[in-house]
């Protein structure tokens, strides 16, 4: 019986020991405060990229195909024709499918069309242009505007002055809490950064006026891009 207690006492002294030393490990966790904060700014975009389809249906895959070419080299020639130069231009997609859909004229039988669609990324700076360009696309038949995305080109610019503000922001709302609760900070005990850049995407939907290449250029009146900077921080305190 007393050899029975004897170990059962050891059992507990192990098992009390073991929940000192978690408890120690845990205890630094404890003097820890940590916050996050963030600085941001609203900016005029300097850039704007146009995304456009080109798209061409025949009954035959040939002729589909040949008639997106002279539609894509049409839409090329109209940008560069506006001050765009080709390397700011862009091919990303390239695709021909066939379909069937009901004879519009006989209203009864099933024929086979062709499609083939191009995609084309333009890159702008010169912003008072947009309205002008998408007007003069709109007088191609073939080409569709998908989306007006409007950025900053240059974001790193104002990295340093967000960052800073966010780290303060953060840094400061630690030293009141420590302030508020009695304690000193001891030194930094993690940081991390996140930097973004909003875009506007607007989608673009052609009205009547526009499929029939009005002269008035499309009217454009971007919101400012939002860039902002976070940070979580946490401090140890003293002990």
């Amino acid at each position: 019986m007393k050899k029975s207690l004897k170990i059962l006492l050891s059992v507990l002294a192990m098992i009390l020991l073991l929940a000192q030393n978690t408890w120690a490990a845990e205890l630094p966790q404890a003097g820890v405060i940590e916050t996050s904060a963030s600085s941001s700014m609203s900016v005029d975009p300097d850039a704007v990229q146009l995304s456009l389809t080109v798209r061409t249906e025949e009954s035959t895959s040939a002729v589909a195909q040949e008639k997106n070419a002279a539609a894509v080299s049409q839409a090329i020639d109209l940008l560069v024709s506006e001050g765009i130069s080709k390397d700011s231009i862009k091919t990303t997609n390239y695709a021909t499918y066939s379909y069937t859909k009901t004879d519009g004229d006989k209203n009864t039988s099933e024929v086979t069309v062709y499609s083939t669609n191009s995609g084309l990324e333009v890159k702008l700076t010169q912003l008072d242009k947009v309205g002008e360009v998408l007007s003069k696309l709109a007088g191609i038949n073939e080409v569709n505007v998908n989306s007006v995305n409007y950025s900053v080109q240059d974001t790193a610019k104002y990295k340093e002055q967000l960052i800073s503000a966010a780290i303060a922001d953060a840094k400061q709302t630690i030293q009141y809490s420590a302030d508020a609760v009695g304690v000193k900070l001891d030194k930094l005990n993690s940081l991390s950064i996140n930097f973004s850049s909003d875009s506007m995407v607007h989608p673009y939907v052609r009205s009547a006026d526009s499929v029939a290449g009005a002269a008035v250029p499309q009217p454009q009146n971007p919101d400012k891009i939002v860039i902002s900077a976070s940070v979580t921080m946490s401090y140890s305190v003293q002990q």
